[in-house]
């Protein structure tokens, strides 16, 4: 059980993120806050000393204790925390060193951390944060179009005054949290739009599941095909998750998606660069190549859509800029400046796997 003081602070803390304290506020004086938790003077000024250490009150001699949401106390090195679900492959390098190279400049200690887009690791990088809290965290959410059993520590690192920023995806649940995501749906419908101006009207797609990139995706998709007057078979889309990866295109799902590629389904909208290559090895195993039988448009840019053969036709966005803005964002919010979500746009770049008709 958490000591008496830390659970008075953890009770003011709640109450200013409710806003039932307000800047400026003052706190009720020690004699009330003792007699309203029924503990000691002490253990009150204790609870007092961690909000003042988070950054969320300040102490005016002979006044009392106010609410002020400003910059977290800091001893002159920033340390800050970075969880991706991955690190070392596809696009994540690039946007780490984007939050590294602004991070770096102006002297914080970064930490990285790889959820492998699980929840339960998520749960223990979050617990081990709050144990001994860091002065700011940007962070790639787990499975985000899922209900994530882990709102209650972000809500908690709200209350305890540590800025985060998410990157990628976030939330709902956590509609005053700052994020800096693509925007997903508008891509969606630019792929859509590209294949249709091309020539295309029997076009199929490959997307995600458990992250809201992939819903996202799909509901541009699906929008643009509509307004175009294109029919969207659902045999025509298929869906993967984070741990059937690297075999659903061979499971029953997969196996009808892939007959429908020889049947009714001439271009293909893929989630990622990634599931791409994927789908054209798939589609050499059943006798068929891109963009001859089949023609791909894919999301990111990766290093694999110039080097791979078709090159890819692949929606880009610049990955080191992103990883800037992120950290430009949290250094703002670790110096007690407030801070907007930002949604960027992608571009096209043609490549080969698109036949031009």
């Amino acid at each position: 059980m958490d000591p008496k003081y830390q659970i008075v602070a953890d009770h003011l803390r709640h109450d200013i993120a409710a806003g039932i304290y307000k800047d400026g506020d003052a706190l009720q004086t020690e004699a009330e806050l003792k007699k309203t938790f029924g503990v000691s003077r002490q253990t009150v000024r204790q609870a007092i000393s961690l909000l003042e250490n988070d950054g969320l009150v300040i102490r005016r001699r002979g006044s009392g204790t106010y609410v002020n949401h400003s910059a977290r106390k800091h001893s002159g090195v920033l340390n800050v925390g970075v969880i991706t679900t991955y690190i070392t492959d596809y696009i994540f390098p690039s946007i780490v060193r984007g939050l590294e190279g602004v991070l770096s400049a102006e002297g914080c200690i970064m930490s990285l951390s790889a959820t492998y887009n699980r929840a339960d690791h998520e749960r223990s990088m979050l617990q081990r944060i709050l144990e001994s809290p860091l002065d700011g965290l940007i962070v790639e959410g787990t499975k985000t179009a899922l209900p994530n059993p882990n709102i209650g520590l972000y809500e908690k690192l709200l209350e305890r005054n540590i800025p985060f920023v998410f990157i990628n995806g976030y939330y709902p649940q956590l509609p005053q949290a700052v994020y800096v995501v693509m925007d997903d749906e508008a891509g969606g419908r630019m792929a859509a739009a590209y294949l249709a101006q091309q020539g295309f009207s029997r076009i199929g797609g490959i997307f995600k599941s458990d992250d809201m990139q992939g819903h996202l995706r799909y509901q541009g998709f699906f929008a643009e095909m509509q307004h175009r007057g294109l029919h969207v078979r659902d045999e025509n889309v298929c869906w993967f998750t984070t741990e059937n990866k690297k075999r659903f295109l061979k499971d029953e799902t997969g196996m009808e998606f892939m007959r429908s590629l020889k049947n009714t389904v001439d271009a293909v909208v893929c989630y990622n660069d990634e599931i791409a290559l994927q789908l054209i090895a798939a589609l050499e195993e059943n006798g068929m190549t891109v963009p001859r039988d089949v023609s791909i448009l894919s999301f990111d840019n990766s290093a694999y859509a110039s080097v791979c053969h078709p090159k890819l036709t692949s929606l880009s966005h610049t990955k080191d800029e992103f990883g800037r803005i992120a950290a430009g964002k949290l250094l703002n919010m670790m110096m007690g400046k407030q801070e907007t979500s930002a949604v960027l746009p992608w571009s096209l770049v043609e490549r080969d796997s698109v036949r031009h008709r």
